[in-house]
């Protein structure tokens, strides 16, 4: 069965080269054999995350950002880097969710400003890691010198671009049956798989 893949967009404006970026990402998860669906950010009105807000998980697009997380095996998150961070609109993406990412896998990209994307990279990974996930300790980040006018075009982001959809695809099956071969497990034996494990 082919892993289903949710690539993310996670730019709440209109931003062509964080587009192009995670469009790539989904192309490359496709040709890997992927099930793949995108969301874009901005495509949903999310609230500040409000902790205990029965009225936010009523919230329509709350309930479609979590159900999509549920649906996927794995994750290709891509953020704008903002003042070193990823953007307010992912983290709180994030803050809407938490089982949906555990046990899961993630590759990250990033669009820059001028850096390297390492601060942005690291808090997406470091956010998806405190969910109980796993990421690729692989990345890609394009700074506005790999576009000519609009167009993505530097071939060494091209490619890093395209292995992240790959790898996705590639590892996303080997840590969803080993965490789920971990929560029939008991006990310490079962890890952080365990603590996530349908009572039921």
């Amino acid at each position: 069965m082919a892993p289903k893949i949710l690539v993310v967009c996670g730019s709440s404006r209109e931003d062509g080269y964080l587009d192009q970026v995670v469009g790539l990402a989904a192309v490359a998860a496709r040709m890997a054999g992927g099930e793949v669906r995108e969301l874009s950010l901005r495509a949903v009105q999310l609230p500040v995350m409000i902790w205990g807000d029965a009225g936010q998980d009523a919230n329509p697009d709350v309930t479609r950002v979590r159900e999509l997380a549920g649906w996927a095996d794995g994750f290709v998150i891509g953020t704008p880097e903002y003042h070193g961070s990823m953007s307010g609109a992912l983290k709180n993406w994030f803050d809407f969710l938490h089982g949906e990412l555990a046990g899961k896998f993630a590759g990250v990209v990033a669009t820059t400003g001028g850096g390297t994307g390492d601060m942005s990279i690291t808090a997406v990974k470091t956010c998806f890691q405190w969910c109980h996930g796993f990421v690729l300790p692989f990345h890609a980040a394009a700074s506005p010198t790999a576009f000519e006018g609009e167009m993505l075009t530097d071939a060494r982001v091209i490619d890093r671009v395209e292995r992240v959809g790959h790898d996705v695809v590639r590892y996303t099956p080997v840590i969803a049956a080993a965490f789920e071969r971990a929560q029939a497990l008991e006990g310490p034996a079962a890890g952080v798989a365990g603590l996530h494990a349908d009572p039921g």
